[in-house]
């Protein structure tokens, strides 16, 4: 491991890449930490001592610019921080690590698909004998009032492709169906797991994580309280009937990495809500306790060192509002500044 591996982290302005980027800052590898972002207005930029901005997946061409740059970089790996590209990354695997010397942390675009999608994520549970929740796809407004009859009131209503709890309503009546649906955007229908608070007694985010030779690690468990979407009290502790559900959904799923999945635990016990295909926003609390996935997928994908199961510790993490201050700029010289920002030493 003597060689100072270049690693680059999508979507620095998100949490899951800061996340990714503090997990790899807590790692004793040798590494050159790069961020990157579409925007110049986004924090992760100006923590590392490389940053870049780089093109949208989106954008006509972005296919050849991303194995243009990462050849003139000399990237040896690179991590995905921002959801909206995992699709892109996954369905150019092949062609980015054949046409440069890089490795693309990524699944495979089946599994991704999966993830991506809530209600072929409930067609792999129902499929493989593990808890679902009844999920419908409505074509219209008549047809949801049609599939609301086949679940007990209330039911959830939200995006098929949503994210960050975003656009998820629940449904009490006939009347919230016809108030929320036009906000939503390729809706579905789902059975409500009978859960309506948001402490910490009945949430939970996993994870696992799949070596090359297909060895599961972990899970992690850990209860959390949500605050528009995000992870924001999290209790790392150890949850039998959990950790067995996670156990099962990893030797049915094909994975590369890290997988998260996030459920709740009610009456009918633990039942997933939503797959992840990727590093998740509690990357980085998860690798404080003992189980850092970004440091694992560089030994064992990059360095092809055996990965045991870590032990993992108990305890509570707390996300608070942090700022990053750069002086002496404006938004115009702002991208001469990566990797200048400060932070406050507050408490």
């Amino acid at each position: 491991m003597k060689k100072i591996l270049k690693v680059l982290v999508t979507g620095a302005g998100s949490g899951v890449g800061q996340s990714i980027i503090k997990s790899l800052n807590l790692s004793k590898l040798r590494l050159e930490i790069i961020s990157s972002d579409i925007s110049l207005l986004n924090a992760g930029l100006y923590r590392t001592k490389k940053s870049f901005i780089v093109n949208k997946v989106e954008k006509k061409g972005s296919l050849a610019w991303y194995i243009k740059f990462l050849n003139k970089e000399k990237i040896d790996v690179l991590m995905i921080g921002s959801e909206y590209d995992v699709s892109f990354f996954s369905k150019n695997k092949k062609i980015i690590e054949n046409k440069t010397k890089c490795n693309v942390c990524v699944c495979d675009f089946k599994t991704v698909q999966i993830a991506e999608d809530k209600y072929l994520t409930q067609e792999f549970l129902k499929n493989n004998n593990l808890p679902y929740l009844k999920t419908y796809i409505p074509k219209n407004f008549n047809d949801a009032k049609k599939k609301i009859k086949k679940l007990k009131l209330p039911v959830i209503l939200k995006s098929r492709f949503g994210t960050s709890s975003r656009h998820v309503f629940l449904i009490k009546s006939l009347k919230d169906l016809h108030f929320y649906f036009k906000f939503v955007s390729k809706p579905i229908i789902q059975e409500h797991i009978g859960l309506e608070n948001d402490n910490l007694n009945c949430e939970y985010t996993c994870s696992f994580f799949t070596t090359k030779n297909k060895k599961i690690i972990g899970p992690f468990v850990a209860k959390r309280k949500l605050v528009n979407g995000t992870s924001w009290i999290i209790e790392v502790k150890k949850v039998r009937k959990i950790e067995n559900l996670i156990k099962r959904i990893s030797k049915k799923i094909n994975n590369v990495g890290s997988f998260n999945i996030q459920l709740r635990n009610g009456k009918k016990g633990p039942i997933p809500f939503e797959f992840n295909s990727r590093f998740s926003g509690t990357t980085s609390v998860r690798a404080h306790y003992g189980f850092n996935e970004p440091e694992m997928y560089l030994k064992n994908f990059i360095f092809n060192k055996e990965i045991l199961n870590p032990k993992i510790k108990t305890g509570i993490s707390f996300r608070y509002i942090e700022e990053i201050f750069i002086d002496n700029t404006n938004v115009n010289s702002l991208h001469k500044k990566f990797g200048e920002g400060d932070i406050e030493k507050w408490f």
